[in-house]
């Protein structure tokens, strides 16, 4: 309904979430005598995170996709991190990539099988663990 097309509007539009709360919004309404009460901004976060959900989990269902995880450190780094993302081919041939997760990783998480549970763990979250199969 209105607050889903709202929502989607803010976020393409890339306008702030607090956009609902606008005087002069609120006064265009009123003047084109539109009955639809403004979102807040947390009404407008709620309303994408229900989109984000479902876009994830029809990405999750239906696409076959490659997942790819990098770690990375040195000596002078204080943190480690990992980037897990989900690699695809659109309707139109070209690649699509998503960041599916980006952490700070624990002092042995970026060794050997340490570096497997957190790659594990970070597909067990996004949901597409069950969609992987490996090839050697």
């Amino acid at each position: 309904g209105f607050l889903r097309i709202f929502a989607a509007w803010v976020l393409d539009g890339d306008l702030p979430w607090t956009t609902g709360g606008s005087n002069m919004l609120a006064d265009l309404f009123r003047y084109l005598k539109i009955l639809y009460a403004l979102p807040s901004d947390t009404a407008v976060w709620n309303e994408l995170v229900k989109i984000f959900a479902e876009l994830h989990s029809k990405v999750v269902e239906e696409l076959a996709f490659a997942f790819a995880t990098d770690m990375w450190t040195n000596k002078q780094m204080i943190y480690t991190f990992a980037c897990s993302i989900a690699l695809f081919i659109d309707n139109n041939w070209a690649l699509v990539e998503h960041v599916i997760n980006f952490w700070p990783l624990e002092s042995k998480e970026h060794e050997g099988i340490y570096a497997t549970h957190s790659f594990v763990d970070s597909a067990c979250k996004a949901g597409v663990l069950s969609k992987m199969s490996l090839l050697i």
